[in-house]
């Protein structure tokens, strides 16, 4: 068996798709931390989604490792990353369309909008705690994608696998 099929089982599906979405928080981290993009409160609840599946991996690819009567019940663990993916690429595909102009965005977010802040916040701003991030304007793009886009693209393509694996396997 190749290494890439014997990655598509059930009972190791979740674990390499928990380290798919660690890696993706991970270049979000990059990408605030090293390269200084400030993320936008839509960025923050895609980091969510993908902590999510994180966790659902780990806990659904230990279980039946754990407890092997639960092993065959590995799928459904399968097609729940395949919900959580594709929920995660609907949601970066609203952003994204957002940062395009494509459709409005939530008025709370973008520059059309009232912005509601705290005074607090906005102290915290002026004494350099970071910039208010708007969700309608896309700080950095590759091939005309921005990083909603590619995350979009990305969890697509781990939600067809997830239900794949859960389906077929």
């Amino acid at each position: 068996m190749n290494m890439i099929a014997s990655l598509l089982t059930a009972p190791r599906w979740p674990f390499v798709a928990a380290l798919a979405s660690a890696l993706i928080l991970g270049g979000a981290y990059f990408f605030q931390y090293v390269l200084g993009y400030d993320p936008c409160a839509l960025c923050y609840d895609q980091r969510h989604i993908h902590q999510a599946a994180i966790g659902a991996g780990l806990v659904g690819g230990l279980i039946p490792m754990l407890v092997p009567s639960l092993r065959k019940h590995a799928i459904w663990v399968c097609l729940l990353l395949a919900t959580i993916f594709l929920y995660s690429a609907g949601f970066a595909f609203w952003h994204a369309g957002i940062e395009y102009d494509w459709w409005d965005g939530p008025a709370s977010c973008t520059a059309a909008g009232p912005v509601s802040i705290s005074t607090d916040d906005l102290l915290a701003v002026l004494d350099g705690g970071g910039p208010v991030v708007l969700c309608d304007e896309a700080p950095w793009t590759f091939l005309g994608i921005s990083m909603a886009g590619y995350n979009a693209l990305m969890s697509a393509g781990l939600a067809a696998v997830s239900a794949y694996v859960g389906i077929k396997r």
